[in-house]
């Protein structure tokens, strides 16, 4: 199947288990009872990001495992944002504006910022929302390392435009990205890890875990 373009009609062509096999193979993690379209949807997504980045990657096509940051056209010049899990902890996101719509939002006297909204869906039922968390961004930033505290579940991430006394906007948002299952064994943090019963008692451990929900950030 590897040597077959990934075209809506051949996909569509294919039975749901055909297509359960082909993600397997892209590594795609599809959520139980999820319907054959956005089956098909996924994995032309993944099609038209492989497209995007091979064009404009040739003299990295060689190469064992590129930086997707050293390759990316500066400009797309549409809205949207692309989330690559990079390994079990960490999520590398990219954007981008349409030029005039760039322009009209920052021009906008009531303009405070953008910033990522990081969603965390449950594996057990995809459609229920468990977490978010967000991210400023800078006017200029267009690409973003996320660390996934719980890489166990699903996670979407959304553009978010923010103005002063109006509700947050969203722009765009990535298709829903998942760790299979497999590939987190062994990784740091799958098994709770005990505190001493004195920690326990001061009350530190619950103190630093507000601090992380609080201020939990990426690394650029």
């Amino acid at each position: 199947m590897d040597s077959v373009p990934l075209t809506k009609a051949y996909l569509e062509s294919l039975s749901t288990n055909d297509l359960l096999l082909l993600a397997d193979d892209y590594g795609i993690d599809i959520p139980e009872g999820l319907n054959r379209r956005l089956i098909i949807g996924e994995l032309l997504e993944l099609a038209e990001e492989n497209e995007r980045f091979s064009s404009h990657l040739p003299v990295l096509a060689d190469a064992a495992m590129p930086e997707p940051e050293q390759g990316l056209p500066e400009t797309y010049n549409e809205t949207r944002i692309t989330a690559m899990i990079r390994d079990p902890a960490w999520i590398f996101v990219f954007w981008d504006f349409h030029t005039i719509q760039f322009t009209n939002l920052v021009a906008n006297p009531r303009f405070e910022s953008f910033f990522l909204r990081v969603n965390t869906f449950s594996r057990e039922e995809p459609s229920k929302l468990l977490d978010f968390f967000d991210i400023d961004v800078g006017t200029h930033d267009r690409k973003w390392y996320i660390h996934l505290a719980d890489y166990r579940n699903f996670c979407r991430i959304d553009l978010y435009c923010r103005n002063t006394g109006e509700q947050d906007r969203i722009l765009a948002a990535s298709g829903v990205k998942g760790i299979k299952p497999g590939n987190t064994i062994g990784c740091k943090g799958t098994a709770r890890r005990r505190n001493p019963p004195l920690l326990e008692l001061s009350g530190l451990s619950e103190l630093r875990n507000t601090h992380f929900r609080n201020h939990r950030q990426s690394f650029d």
